[in-house]
């Protein structure tokens, strides 16, 4: 079995995006389905270390040594409201160019967009200065940021059941 880890995306001091139809934030929904990953990955929460930047480098220090075979962030997708297009859909966010993420990540959305009736977005490649882009560029090992729904649109209560979607990250895990 390959070496994973499973990061928590936000913290308590920054919970994320709030989800009025799961009544949770990321932090909050991401720590629940982080519970039933125990066993087939490591859990790691963001360090206590200021700033997303700060957060990420200590992070770094944290999971590089360990060498890693995927490390897998897990958040929620929130829209604005004040776009003209609505936020929907499943979605995965690598580091450019990485061949096994972008399989991984194809399968992610694939198995879940299935499953859950959600657009299948796809794998976006990750950009300096963009979203998770200090998680992508500082974590040595492959990565992904997995966005499964977006938590302010009625989509998300597909996700109600922590524990299902926990189920099937743990199918994608093992035939990773």
């Amino acid at each position: 079995m390959k070496k994973i880890a499973v990061v928590i995306g936000h913290d308590m001091k920054s919970p994320g995006a709030w989800s009025p139809f799961l009544k949770k934030t990321e932090y909050t929904y991401n720590s629940e389905v982080a519970e039933y990953l125990k066993g087939v990955a490591d859990i790691y929460h963001r360090p206590d270390a200021g700033g997303y930047n700060s957060q990420m480098r200590k992070l770094a220090e944290t999971l590089n040594p360990k060498k890693y075979d995927l490390v897998i962030e897990l958040h929620f997708n929130s829209f604005d409201k004040i776009a003209n297009l609505k936020g929907v859909g499943t979605e995965v966010i690598i580091y450019p160019g990485n061949e096994k993420t972008k399989e991984f990540g194809k399968a992610y959305c694939e198995v879940i967009s299935k499953k859950y009736d959600t657009i299948n977005r796809g794998v976006k490649d990750g950009y300096s200065g963009g979203r998770g882009w200090g998680f992508l560029s500082l974590i040595q090992a492959p990565t992904i940021i997995v966005e499964p729904f977006f938590g302010d649109e009625a989509e998300s209560e597909r996700f109600d059941n922590p524990g299902a979607y926990a189920e099937i990250i743990k199918d994608l895990i093992c035939n990773y």
